[in-house]
C-alpha cells in the first residue's frame, strides 16, 4: 500500500477494499485498518508537518493502528474513494457522512442490549489501550463513511465520537461487544441498565400524529364485546351479515369473528374469519384480520398455525404481534425468544383487558423463571395479584410463587408451596406441583418425600394427566426413579410410552437417548452380570428398539447371542448372528461374525448351514488368525457331512494342538480306526508318565484310542496302550470300561453291544473337546460354549466283567459299532 499527502489530506491507498475506523481522543487521531498489508511508518515521516507532530504504526491482532499526534484541535474527517481511505483536516473536501444511531433492544436471551446498525462491517476488534489508557472496542467497516456524530453515555459504557466506524469505551469489565449481521451489539451478563425504546414509537415521532397506526387489538372495544348474553348479540351480528351489501360483507363477518373471539368462542370465530379471507382477496392483507387469525389459532393451542399467521408480512414486525408470538414460543419451550417478545411489548400488555393480561402474564412469568430472571418473574406474579378477583386461578398464582422460591434458592418455602397444592382443585396445578416437588427433593437429596412416595405420586400423575409438557416431564422423572430402583422393565416401558405419545418432542428424544445409553450399559460389562440370563434375554427381545446403532449395538447383540447359547437356545442365537451377518455388517467384520455363526451351527448339528455361512463370507484379505479359525470350522463341518477326505486335505499343512484334536475327531467320525487311534495316542503324548491322575479329556482320549485299536484289529497297538495307561486308568472312574474294551471279544454279541455303548460314550464329547480347544486358541472369533447337560446315570455293572483276553488282538471285524454320537 502507498501513503501520500496533498493539501490538508492524507491518503492511504490499499490494493483492495479495506475496513477502517477512526476517532480522535486527547489530541491523537487513531486510524484502525482491518488489513494484512504492511504500513511502513517511514512513509509518514514529513507528511503534513503543520498538522501532524508525530506518527506511529503498530499491529494489534488482525488490525493495524496508525496514531497521529495532532497540532492543535483540527476537525478530522475520514472518507473513502474506492480502495483509498483519506483523512482530511478542516471543512473542505470529502463526502457527506451518514450518522450511526444506537437503539435499545433485546437479544435472543431476552437481555437488554444496545444495537448500532453498521453496514459493511468487517469485524469488532479490542484495542488493549486507547489514548486515555483504557481498552476500546472498535468496529471497522468499508465505505461510505459512517460517523458517531456525538458521544453517547450509558451506565456500563460510552460511545465515542468517530470519523468513521464505532468506538466503544466500556466502564464495566463484563461488557460484551460482538458483530451481528450488519450491526454491532453491545451487552453484558444479565442485560444492560437502560430503558427500552419502542421502535414503532420512534418512527412515528417524526411522522406526526396522523401516521400512527391503530392497535391490532383495541382493549376498550374488546372489553365491551365480552357480554353475558352471547346468543342475542350473536343473532344480531348474523342478521347484519345477511343484510349487508357485498361491499360491507367482509366488515360484518370480521365483526362477528371479533365478537366470538372476545367471548372466547374460538372455534366459532374461525368460521367467519376463514370465509371472509377466502371470499375477499383484499382482506388477506388486512392487519386486523391476519392478527385475529393468529390470535384465534394461539387460543386454540394450534401453535404452528399461529406462528404462520403471525409471520404474515403486514404484521410480522409489529410489537403487538410479537407479544402473542411470545405466548406461543413459551408453550413451545423457546423461553429466551418468548421473554424477548414479552419485553418488547410491555406497554402494550399493560393496556390489555384483565382476562388477556392474566394469560399473557402467566406465560411471561414462566418464561422469566425458565431464564432465571427472578426480577421479571416476581414483577409479573405481583401484577397477577393486582388483577380483579376471578380473572385467574389463584392456585395457578400460588404455583408460580412456589416456582419462584424454587428458582431463587429457597427450597423450604418452595416445597411448602408445592405441598399445599398437592390436593388442588385444578388437576394441572396439582400434577405440576407434585412433579416439581419430587424434582426438588431429588435435586436437593432431601428426605421430605421418600422414593416410594415419589414413585407413587408420579405414577398417579402420569395416569390422571395426559398431554402437553407436563406428561412427558413426569414420564422422564419417573423413568429416572425406576432406573435408580433398577426396575429396568418399567423404565423401558416409560421410554416406549414417551416415544409413542410424543414422538417429535425434544424431551422424548433426550429420554430415548438416555434409555438407549442405559440399555447399552445394562447389556455390557458388569451390567449384564447383574441380570439373570432369562431376564436379560426377555428385556432384549421386548425392547430392541433401544439397541444403539453402530459397533456398540453389534457388540451387545453378540453378547446376547452368547447368553442364548449358554441357555442351549442355539436356533435363536444363530438367528441373531445371521441377521448381523446379512443385514448390518460388511467386509472383515461380516466374515468374523460368520465365523461365530458357523461355530453355533456346528453345536446345533447343522454343519451344512455352518459351511454355507463360511462360503458366503469368504474374503481374500482377512487377518491370518481369522482365516485359520474359519479353516478349522470348515474342516469340522465337512467332517460332520461325512466328507472326511476333503476335511483332512484342508488340514494337511496345518499344525497345532487344536489341529491335532480336530484331525483326531475327523478320523474318529470317518471310522478311520487305526489312524484315529494313533491320532488320539499322539495327543496323549507323555501323559502316562508320573503320578498325576489323568484328566477328563485325557481319559476320553485313552478310551477313544483303545476302541479305535480294537475296531482296527490293532492288537500290538492295543497292548502298547494298555501297558502305558492300565495303572492310571485303573485308578479312574473309567476303570471298568477300559478293562472291558481292552479285553473284549468280538465273537460275543454281548461284548459287541457293550463295545457300541463304550464307543458312543467315548465319542459323545468330541465336539465339545474340539470347541473348547478352538475357543482357547481363537477367543476373539468364538461364540460361547453351551453348558453340558447332566450325564445320564451309569449302567449297572455286569455281574462278571470279562478279563482281558489277548485273543482280541486277532479278532475279525465282523461288525462295527454305530457312528459315535455328536452333541
Amino acid at each position: 500500500m502507498k501513503i501520500s499527502a496533498a493539501g490538508t489530506q492524507l491518503d492511504f491507498r490499499f490494493p483492495r477494499l479495506t475496513g477502517a475506523a477512526g476517532f480522535v481522543e486527547a489530541g491523537i487521531a487513531t486510524l484502525v485498518f482491518d488489513t494484512r498489508d504492511t504500513i511502513d511508518p517511514a512513509d509518514l515521516n514529513g507528511l503534513l508537518p503543520k498538522l501532524i507532530e508525530d506518527a506511529t504504526v503498530t499491529r494489534e491482532g488482525k488490525v493495524t493502528l496508525v496514531r497521529l499526534r495532532l497540532a492543535g484541535q483540527p476537525l478530522a474527517r475520514l472518507f473513502d474513494d474506492g480502495t483509498t481511505w483519506s483523512l482530511g483536516f478542516g471543512e473542505q473536501g470529502g463526502k457527506a457522512a451518514e450518522p450511526l444511531l444506537p437503539s435499545r433492544t433485546v437479544d435472543e436471551q431476552g437481555q437488554t442490549i444496545v444495537a448500532v446498525p453498521l453496514p459493511g462491517m468487517t469485524g469488532v476488534h479490542w484495542l488493549e489501550a486507547g489514548p486515555s489508557g483504557m481498552p476500546v472496542a472498535v468496529a471497522t467497516a468499508t465505505g461510505p463513511a459512517r460517523v458517531t456524530a456525538k458521544p453517547y453515555q450509558f451506565v456500563e459504557f460510552g460511545l465515542m465520537p468517530t470519523a468513521h466506524g464505532l468506538a466503544v469505551a466500556p466502564r464495566s469489565d463484563d461488557v460484551v461487544v460482538r458483530a451481528a449481521t450488519e450491526q454491532v451489539r453491545i451487552g453484558r451478563t444479565g442485560g444492560l441498565t437502560v430503558t427500552l425504546d419502542n421502535p414503532e414509537q420512534r418512527k412515528d415521532e417524526g411522522a406526526g400524529v396522523g401516521s400512527v397506526r391503530p392497535p391490532l387489538l383495541d382493549p376498550e372495544q374488546w372489553s365491551k364485546l365480552a357480554v353475558a348474553d352471547v346468543r342475542e348479540q350473536e343473532r344480531a351480528l348474523q342478521r347484519d351479515i345477511a343484510g349487508a351489501s357485498r361491499a360491507r360483507k367482509s366488515e360484518t363477518r370480521l365483526a362477528l369473528a371479533r365478537f366470538y373471539a372476545a367471548n372466547r368462542l374460538m372455534s366459532e370465530a374461525k368460521g367467519p374469519l376463514t370465509v371472509l379471507m377466502t371470499d375477499d382477496p383484499a382482506m388477506r392483507g388486512n392487519r386486523e384480520a391476519l392478527f385475529l387469525k393468529g390470535l384465534i389459532a394461539a387460543q386454540m393451542h394450534r401453535n404452528k398455525e399461529a406462528l404462520a399467521a403471525f409471520d404474515a408480512a403486514p404484521i410480522k414486525d409489529d410489537a403487538e404481534t410479537g407479544l402473542w408470538r411470545a405466548l406461543v414460543d413459551e408453550r413451545l419451550g423457546r423461553s429466551a425468544q418468548a421473554l424477548a417478545g414479552f419485553r418488547r411489548a410491555d406497554t402494550i400488555l399493560d393496556r390489555y383487558p384483565p382476562d388477556l393480561q392474566g394469560e399473557l402474564r402467566i406465560a411471561k412469568a414462566r418464561a422469566a423463571l425458565a431464564m432465571h430472571d427472578m426480577t421479571v418473574a416476581a414483577r409479573e406474579i405481583d401484577a397477577l395479584t393486582e388483577l380483579p378477583a376471578g380473572t385467574i386461578d389463584t392456585e395457578q398464582r400460588s404455583l408460580l410463587r412456589a416456582m419462584l422460591d424454587d428458582v431463587s434458592g429457597r427450597p423450604d418455602d418452595a416445597l411448602a408451596g408445592y405441598r399445599s397444592l398437592f390436593e388442588a382443585h385444578s388437576r394441572p396445578v396439582s400434577a405440576e406441583a407434585q412433579l416439581r416437588a419430587v424434582r426438588l427433593v431429588q435435586a436437593e437429596k432431601r428426605s421430605d418425600i421418600g422414593t416410594e412416595e415419589a414413585v407413587a405420586r408420579l405414577e398417579t400423575v402420569s395416569v390422571i394427566w395426559r398431554g402437553g409438557d407436563l406428561e412427558i416431564e413426569a414420564l422422564g422423572e419417573l423413568g429416572r426413579l425406576y432406573v435408580d430402583q433398577q426396575r429396568w422393565r418399567d423404565a423401558f416401558m416409560i421410554a416406549r410410552r414417551a416415544n409413542e405419545s410424543f414422538p417429535e418432542h425434544a424431551l422424548t428424544r433426550r429420554l430415548h437417548d438416555e434409555t438407549a445409553q442405559r440399555f447399552a450399559d445394562l447389556f455390557t460389562g458388569k451390567g449384564l452380570e447383574q441380570l439373570s440370563r432369562i431376564d436379560a434375554l426377555a428385556l432384549f427381545y421386548d425392547f430392541r428398539e433401544f439397541l444403539p446403532v453402530g459397533r456398540r449395538g453389534d457388540e451387545i447383540t453378540r453378547l446376547l447371542a452368547d447368553r442364548l447359547i449358554e441357555l442351549d437356545l442355539l436356533d435363536q442365537a444363530s438367528d441373531i448372528l445371521r441377521y448381523q451377518m446379512e443385514r448390518r455388517l460388511t467386509g472383515a467384520a461380516r466374515s468374523t461374525v460368520a465365523t461365530r455363526l458357523a461355530m453355533v451351527d456346528l453345536m446345533n448339528n447343522k454343519p451344512a448351514d455352518a459351511l454355507r455361512a463360511l462360503n458366503t463370507t469368504r474374503l481374500v484379505e482377512l487377518p491370518t488368525d481369522v482365516k485359520r479359525a474359519r479353516l478349522l470350522l470348515e474342516a469340522k463341518a465337512l467332517s460332520d457331512l461325512s466328507r472326511t477326505d476333503q476335511a483332512l486335505d484342508l488340514l494337511e499343512v496345518e499344525r497345532g494342538p487344536e489341529v491335532d484334536r480336530l484331525r483326531a475327531d475327523i478320523l474318529w467320525t470317518g471310522r478311520r480306526w487305526r489312524e484315529a487311534g494313533e491320532a488320539h495316542e499322539r495327543i496323549l503324548d507323555e501323559a502316562w508318565r508320573g503320578e498325576t491322575p489323568l484328566g477328563d479329556s485325557a481319559r476320553s482320549d485313552v478310551m477313544r484310542a483303545a476302541i479305535s485299536y480294537v475296531m482296527a484289529n490293532e492288537g500290538l497297538s492295543l497292548d502298547r496302550l494298555r501297558s502305558k495307561f492300565a495303572t492310571k486308568m485303573a485308578q479312574s472312574s473309567d476303570a471298568r470300561t477300559f478293562a472291558f474294551v481292552t479285553g473284549a471279544s468280538r465273537s460275543k454279541s454281548a461284548d459287541i453291544r457293550e463295545m457300541a455303548r463304550a464307543a458312543a460314550a467315548a465319542g459323545a464329547d468330541t465336539l465339545s473337546d474340539f470347541m473348547n480347544a478352538y475357543r482357547e486358541r481363537y477367543p476373539a472369533y468364538s461364540a460361547a460354549i453351551r453348558q453340558k447337560k447332566p450325564a445320564a446315570p451309569d449302567a449297572p455293572p455286569l455281574e462278571d466283567p470279562p478279563a482281558p483276553a489277548p485273543a482280541a488282538t486277532g479278532a475279525t471285524p465282523e461288525a462295527a459299532p454305530p457312528a459315535p454320537g455328536r452333541s
